[in-house]
């Protein structure tokens, strides 16, 4: 053992020594612990002792580190910062003067460790920020976005795109989201033509700013030989300057009809009616062309009767009857939806409906809103063997016998959806029109009726007689004046499927416009459905509230958060919504949709 090494023993002899000046002092000093220094010089050997018992003498050299506190001084300080006033923190003591001078030099020296450390986190931290940005940016460059293959990479942007509606101008959705990424996937998503297939354009939002016009036009290009679907939403506007603004953009719409699949207007000005008359282009591959507002202008439309139409939908502001004269090629329609808004007069009637079923043999769904609802001179039947859905409304009410007319004309064996509200109680020879059909559409699943239309009694038989239900919603709205109120409402409808042998399949109810349900109808008609095997229980419940009258307030059942939960741990979703006045909306890139589809 050389001088410059001290062995083991040197060092526990050096400490005894510190520990017995230290006991010295400390009786000095009436019982005061000893000072930071001395205090530092025995953390100091204590680090030298431990290092000594762990490293051999004979190969370990302790001299090499000049008996400077090694990373255990930190670790023994904190652990030894034992305050000469520890019996005092915490407690409500007021120290004296000379014990106020004591603290303060106490704390010299914490504060400059403390210092050193802020001082060290911050080189550390600035160290660890260029450590960490160096890494992520080399992790970046390797990262398996950049070498996703062309094709797996197209099927992705894909399934960005919004699956309910056509992709809008705004860079908070694809395809323009996609551009805002890096440069590489800009480059990628401007090159898939099927990315661009689809836009929808609320017509004040594009004029708003000059550049849109372009802008849409260019979005159109992109779509290159992509089938396209087009969505455009105006408002209704008087004549203005604005006019020749409108003009410009139909033509610029109108010059990619070749490649329309899917068309929606909505409010369709004169100016985009003429862009389509004067159109030259015949869309082979328009699959679906949808008309809400004014439909006259379609008259003078060529391309209705192209190869590939399947679906058509109306919905008219004017005279709907101008569709019997339209060129369209009905025999192979799968959809067909006729609407009006307007007045009866312009609706269609009951005789103008069979006749243009019978023109329709392919239809799978079928909607219409009728005006003149009675019965003509001279009955006709239409065989729809493919008929699927079937929804009939009448502009002011649906009469029971208008109803049972079309059932009893139209065949419809592989029926599975029904919408007819009728509002009448007085059913031709006192039997509602359903009951006359039990047998005849063995698939019903979905069926909606107004529950004025019915008494206790043949709203019992009437759900018994279709047992494969699924899906029932009824409206207790009454829209007719003059009448009596209605025998059955939502407390009646709800006590009849208490029991669980009616509708024994049922999984979803919708009760529309109610105002007289108590919270212990609701519970007896809950708990028995929630009971259920799992292939009827009750799993989705949709009930919108009105007032009775204007100044009253909702009548809506107290369904606490704690049942709600509860409800819904066993499958089962309740809404319990009160009807409400829309709000404004303001113009935008998804101005037009309906708020389902945003």
């Amino acid at each position: 053992m050389t001088d410059t090494q001290p062995s083991n023993f040197s060092v526990v002899i050096q400490r005894r020594r510190l520990e017995t000046k230290s006991s010295s002092l400390k009786t000095e000093m009436n019982g005061q612990q000893t000072s930071d220094n001395l205090d530092a010089e025995r953390v100091c050997v204590d680090g030298l002792l431990q290092e000594g018992f762990r490293d051999s003498p004979s190969t370990k050299s302790v001299a090499s580190q000049s008996y400077l506190p090694s990373s255990n001084f930190y670790l023994a300080t904190s652990v030894r910062m034992e305050s000469p006033f520890a019996y005092r923190l915490g407690t409500n003591y007021v120290p004296s003067d000379e014990e106020i001078e004591r603290i303060q030099l106490d704390l010299v020296s914490h504060r400059e460790q403390l210092a050193r450390l802020d001082a060290r986190i911050r080189e550390l931290s600035e160290q660890r920020d260029k450590f960490k940005a160096y890494i992520d940016a080399h992790k970046a460059l390797i990262s398996h976005a950049r070498r996703l293959p062309g094709d797996i990479l197209e099927a992705i942007f894909l399934a960005c795109l919004p699956t309910s509606r056509n992709a809008v101008m705004s860079t908070q959705e694809a395809p323009l989201l996609l551009c805002r990424i890096f440069s590489a996937w800009r480059i990628a998503a401007l090159s898939m033509p099927r990315l661009w297939a689809s836009l929808h354009v609320p017509v004040d939002f594009v004029l708003a700013k000059k550049s849109r016009p372009a802008a849409v036009e260019q979005w159109l290009q992109r779509a290159a030989a992509c089938p396209i679907s087009l969505s455009v939403w105006e408002t209704w506007r008087e004549p203005t300057d604005s006019d020749s603004a409108i003009s410009a953009l139909a033509k610029r719409l109108v010059a990619y009809s070749a490649g329309w699949r899917h068309i929606e207007l909505t409010n369709m000005s004169v100016e985009i009616a003429q862009a389509l008359a004067e159109s030259f282009e015949l869309p082979q591959c328009l699959e679906s062309f949808t008309v809400v507002g004014n439909v006259l202008p379609l008259s003078a439309v060529k391309f209705l009767d192209g190869p590939s139409l399947r679906s058509v939908s109306l919905q008219s502001e004017g005279d709907l009857r101008v569709v019997l004269t339209l060129s369209v090629a009905w025999h192979q329609l799968t959809h067909l939806s006729l609407k009006s808004f307007n007045g009866r007069e312009d609706a269609l009637s009951l005789g103008d409906t069979i006749v243009l079923l019978g023109r329709c043999s392919r239809l799978v769904s079928f909607c219409v809103t009728l005006g003149n609802t009675q019965l003509p001179l001279e009955s006709s039947c239409a065989a729809l063997p493919f008929l699927v859905s079937l929804r009939v409304d009448g502009y002011w009410h649906l009469p029971s016998a208008s109803l049972k007319y079309i059932l009893d004309c139209v065949a419809m064996p592989q029926l599975r959806l029904l919408h007819a509200p009728t509002v009448d109680t007085e059913h031709e020879g006192g039997v509602f029109p359903l009951l006359s059909m039990v047998g005849k559409m063995p698939f019903l699943g979905d069926l909606t009726f107004n529950l004025a239309s019915l008494t206790p009694q043949s709203l019992l038989e009437t759900l018994q007689g279709f047992p494969t239900i699924t899906h029932l919603s009824a409206n207790t709205q009454v829209v007719t004046w003059g009448t009596q109120p209605p025998s059955c409402g939502t407390t009646t409808l709800l006590e009849v499927l208490t029991d669980t042998s009616i509708c024994p399949q049922m999984h979803g109810l919708n009760i529309a416009n109610s105002s007289d349900l108590s919270k212990t109808t609701l519970d007896a008609f809950l708990q028995a459905r929630v009971k259920m095997e799992s292939a009827g229980r009750l799993r989705r419940l949709i009930i919108t509230f009105q007032r009775a009258d204007p100044w009253s307030p909702f009548n809506i059942p107290d369904l606490s958060l704690t049942e709600t939960q509860a409800y819904l741990a066993q499958g089962l979703d309740i809404s319990l919504i009160p009807i409400g006045d829309p709000g404004i909306s303001i113009p935008g890139p998804r101005t037009g949709l309906p708020p389902d589809k945003l």
